[in-house]
């Protein structure tokens, strides 16, 4: 895992985070996508790829970042 990548501990409900999507036919290729956590799926304070979320948008995946404001 990467060091950059924040902790479940970090986030919160709200945030503004980019994420590499985890629920699409072409996840592999797709651009990080950015929006607002609605869900936090991850119950460990770390996981391997990154702490998996669920946006306001519907969209799934790895935090890779938080967006700053």
């Amino acid at each position: 895992m990467s060091v950059d990548r924040p902790t479940r501990e970090e986030l919160r409900r709200g945030m503004s985070v980019e994420i590499e999507q985890t629920n699409a036919e072409n996840a592999d290729e797709a651009e990080p996508i950015r929006g607002n956590i609605a869900k936090i799926h991850s119950e460990g304070e770390t996981e391997p790829g990154g702490v998996k979320v669920e946006l306001e948008s519907g969209i799934t995946g790895r935090v890779k970042s938080v967006v700053p404001e």
